[in-house]
Order: structure tokens, then sequence, then C-alpha cells
């Protein structure tokens, strides 16, 4: 439902606007948010109006969908479990007939409204998680391949192009490089000779044990997680006879949790960075979890930073991962060099971009999700990760013709950390209108422009902790 308001739509075309993205996946799309089902004398109705809506307008600013089949229509149900504040039913059909009738119906509504050519470029994955009984009921596997089995063979019965995977796991607290039901899941399609298209699972990079008094919290696993995770996966597309099948992984950040005050930190910008530079070739697609805190899984934060998911906060403010993304963005297509935190491209015309990080990781003392929550709206937060020096990086620059000229774009704690801007305010639990014209300067990156001679044979650039610097290169006419 959020993907219909104003607001939301608003920081989605931001983000499309300067740094596009090319799908977009959402949770409830059954859900009773979106009023598409309905029963009446035991006869199904449906409304697509407002998917349409949501289609219409993502279409428009230049995203797809990556269609997320759920969650269970409250008519259609067989029973009432559910999940999140807006109650997603999380139960199998009642109907397993109508629930194909229901799949059918869907997909020849999109077809006829936005022609077969381009739902062949859609993706359409069976469920969320539903290796977490909060997400499927029982976490019944053998319940799952039934509604996987099902769906994919309704939709190949409509279209056999059209593309179909599974099971979308959620790898918290898994084995390290081990994608939950990843095995089961692929041993029984290769059994049922089931349609798959795409492995799809979660890797979330954190544990979940519990303490003494059997409360839950949370710990980060090495800053190596995820090429551990995207590396095993592909051993087990390959034993399992799969390796050719598109890889993607739905849903990622650094932790799987909606009140994670670290997500609102300078810290984000490198993980982000280093995370995708590293991953390159193992994955089709990682999708970062999610577009903006105007997120109700949990209800909305009580305050503007409350550790959301987002790349952008409720007021529209740029938070460090979202320039993480901004940065991967000005790469050039063809990589000349990469080594440890940097990176060196080139563009078609030539000119070069070299990304810089100083990436600090979680530290020892600091892992645990419990020390966080008690620095929430304070400095303290940044006592949970590495303390680490500056980094120095010297550009050697050699054979040149002419002059030329280095744009630096820098972030950092003092730069574009608009968390730390806030927090310089005295973090206010409600922002004034006034202050909120402050930080949306705060929030954004700091630019200068420098002309180097012929004659220049080095240059040295410095990156703080927790920071990201865009070096963009290019001949000058002065």
């Amino acid at each position: 439902g959020e993907a219909l308001r104003a607001d939301f739509q608003k920081h989605l075309e931001l983000v499309q606007r300067e740094m596009p993205f090319h799908y977009i996946r959402m949770h409830g799309l059954f859900h009773e948010d979106m009023m598409i089902y309905r029963e009446e004398a035991g006869q199904p109705i449906l409304n697509w109006q407002y998917v349409d809506l949501v289609y219409d307008h993502w279409l428009s600013i230049g995203i797809r969908p990556f269609v997320e089949l759920g969650f269970m229509p409250y008519d259609l149900a067989s029973g009432d479990q559910t999940v999140f504040w807006w109650k997603g039913n999380v139960t199998p059909p009642n109907n397993w007939e109508r629930w194909e009738w229901l799949i059918q119906q869907f997909i020849r509504h999109i077809i006829e409204r936005y022609g077969l050519d381009e739902v062949r470029r859609w993706y359409f994955e069976v469920w969320n998680e539903p290796n977490y009984p909060p997400f499927w009921k029982d976490a019944d596997f053998e319940a799952y391949m039934e509604l996987y089995e099902r769906t994919a063979r309704a939709i190949k019965q409509i279209d056999a192009a059209l593309k179909v995977g599974g099971p979308a796991s959620t790898g918290t607290s898994g084995v390290p490089g081990q994608a939950p039901w990843g095995k089961e899941f692929l041993a029984a399609c290769r059994e049922r000779n089931l349609p798959i298209d795409f492995f799809s699972t979660h890797p979330y990079p954190t544990f979940h044990p519990a303490d003494l008094e059997g409360k839950g919290y949370m710990t980060w696993d090495g800053p190596d997680r995820l090429v551990v995770d995207l590396c095993g996966y592909e051993k087990t597309l390959a034993e399992a006879g799969y390796a050719h099948l598109e890889r993607h992984y739905t849903e990622w950040s650094s932790s799987p949790s909606p009140r994670d005050p670290t997500h609102d930190t300078a810290f984000m910008a490198p993980f982000i960075v280093q995370n995708n530079w590293r991953g390159q070739g193992h994955a089709d697609s990682l999708s970062f979890w999610v577009v903006s805190d105007i997120f109700e899984e949990c209800r909305v934060g009580d305050i503007p930073f409350h550790g959301g998911f987002g790349l952008v906060n409720i007021q529209g403010l740029k938070k460090p991962s979202y320039h993480g993304y901004w940065f991967l963005s000005r790469l050039g297509e063809e990589v000349l060099s990469s080594g440890d935190s940097f990176a060196v491209t080139r563009h078609a015309n030539g000119n070069l971009s070299i990304l810089l990080w100083n990436y600090c990781h979680y530290s020892a003392e600091g892992n645990d999700s419990r020390t966080v929550e008690k620095a929430v709206g304070s400095r303290q937060l940044y006592d949970m990760f590495e303390q680490k020096p500056e980094k120095q990086f010297t550009l050697r620059l050699s054979g040149l013709r002419g002059n030329v000229r280095i744009q630096t774009t820098r972030f950092d704690r003092e730069h574009g950390s608009v968390l730390d801007a806030w927090l310089d305010m005295g973090a206010p639990a409600h922002i004034r209108r006034e202050d909120l014209a402050v930080l949306r300067q705060k929030m954004e990156l700091d630019v200068s422009v420098q002309r180097l001679t012929a004659s220049s044979d080095a240059w040295t650039c410095t990156v703080q902790p927790h920071g990201v610097t865009l070096l963009d290169i290019s001949e000058s006419a002065l």
C-alpha cells in the first residue's frame, strides 16, 4: 500500500532521477490494501485498479516490477495467521484451483495492459521467505513446494517465456554460504520437473542468538560475508545442475531489522560500495532493502532517524546508503584497475572515474544489537565500529599530454551524512521546517574542482573513516 502514497512516489522518483535502478520489488501485492480479490456469495471478484496505479507509475519513471506473488487474499486464505502491522496473511490458499485461477487472471491482465514483450522482461517470485515461520505457516516446505509448483505451472501455461523462480528464503542466522532451503528446493524442482528460471534468496549478514533469559538479539558476521554467501550459492547451483539459472538476491542490507540504528550511519556508504564492488560477477542482481523509510511493517518509526531500511528517511532526506549507490552509479563501463578500497574505471568518452573508500567494520566489542540500542540518538553509535585512521591514496600521473580537470566528490561524517547533521542539531524528535531546509543542504555531497598541469607527477587524496570519495578526471581546455 505504501507504493500508492504520493510521498513514497516522490522518494522513488528522486532515486530514479539521480541513479536509476532497473527493477523494484515489494511485499503485499495481493494484500487487502490493494483490494485485488474478494468473494461474494462464494464467487470471486477481481479489482486491479490499485495494482495498475502502482505499475503505471513505476514504468513511467523507468523501473520495472520484480513481482513477489503474495500475500494470501483474506477470502482465499486457509487460516488467519498474519505478519506485520498491516497483517499480511501467510497461510496457504483454501482452494488451490482458485489460487491458480487468480494467478492466471493477474498474468492475463498485466499482459493485456502492458504487452507481452514488456511482461516477458519482468520476474515472478513465488512468495517471500517461506522458510521463516512468521512469513509462511509453520515454514512448511512441502506446502511451499505445492504453492510453487501450482504457481509456476499456471504462469507458464499463459506464456512459457515468462520468468518464474524462488524460493526467496531468508539467510538470517543461516550457515554462511548456504541458502536456506536452497538444496531442497532445487532438488524438488529437479525431481518434479518444475519450471524455474531464476534462483532467489536473501543474504543478510547477521546472526540472531538469544541471551540467558531467552531474549533475542543480533550480531553481525565478518566483512566478507556477502562474497562467502554468493560463492556458496554458486556452488549449490552447480552441484544441483542449475548453474545456468539467473541469480537474483531479492533482499539485502546490513541487517534485516527495520529498527537497526546503524542503517542511518555513515557506515552504510562504504558498506554498500565495498560489498557491491566485491560481489561483481557473482549475481545477476542484488536488491537493496528498501527505497524509503515510509515503511509500515512495524509501523512508521517514531523519530526521523530510527534505523529504518530506506535510502531516504520519511522526510525525504538522503541517507548515507543513498550516497553509496550514487557513487557506484557514476563509475565507467571499463574497469582498469582495482584493489584494497579503490576502483579505477573508464567511460566510453575516455574520462576516468576513480572510487576510493575507507570501510570500518563492526568491532568485536560493539558487535551486539543490545549495545547499539543504548546509543540511539547519540554519537556513541559509532563506537560499535572499528576505529580506523584516515586513508591516503596517491594518484600517479604519467604520460599527460595536457592539463587535466579533477572533480572530487566527497562523503564522510562531516560531508553528506545527514544523521551526523541531525545529531549536531540535538537529535530533535520532530524536525522544524526551517531545520529541515538546513538538513537538505547538509545531506548533499561536497564537490570541488582542481586543474593539474602536464608537469604534475602525483596527486594525493585523503579519505576519512566511513568515507567515500569519487574522482572524475577529464581533459581540461585551460
